[in-house]
């Protein structure tokens, strides 16, 4: 009795990711291997990029834990620590939000706490976000502020 076309399919299909995986393993294989050969150079070169890009990266923020150390100790009041903060902020590309760019979805930047349902946001504390890539760092909290009722003037005197 013939398989129906659609096992066969998966069967080859299934084949066809074991010998994917058995080329990848053997060219992981002969890299080591053959450190000379251009793969293996290739690899090795993008190995040495990602380490030297590691350790340029680990560098700047010690560094900047560094800069901070030192603004601390020398700062007079808390008003000197939030303008070097500020600078740093500026020389890392972090933006501080403190209303939502869209205002239709001010959730994408802020957390809500509970509070009225239809009211004005309120910004208690503000988003940041990496402006080069957009990407949101650290997500701000907002409460919608309750707006009292319109005032309808003085209740009705029952007739009588």
């Amino acid at each position: 009795m013939a398989k129906p076309s659609e096992a066969i399919l998966e069967e080859l299909l299934e084949r066809v990711k074991g010998l994917e995986h058995q080329a990848e393993i053997m060219k992981t294989v002969l890299i080591v291997k053959e450190p000379t050969s251009i793969p293996a150079a290739e690899a090795f070169e993008g190995l040495r990029k990602v380490v030297l890009a590691s350790n340029r990266e680990r560098r700047s923020h010690v560094t900047q834990l560094v800069q901070m150390a030192v603004a601390v100790a020398r700062a007079s009041s808390v008003e000197d620590l939030a303008q070097r903060v500020d600078e740093w902020l500026a020389q890392a590309g972090i933006v501080r939000v403190m209303e939502p760019p869209d205002a239709v979805e001010p959730e994408k930047y802020f957390n809500a706490e509970s509070g009225g349902l239809d009211g004005p946001l309120e910004i208690v504390e503000p988003a940041y976000v990496d402006e080069q890539f957009g990407q949101l760092i650290k997500a701000g909290l907002a409460r919608r502020r309750v707006e009292p009722l319109p005032d309808a003037g003085p209740a009705p005197v029952p007739a009588g």
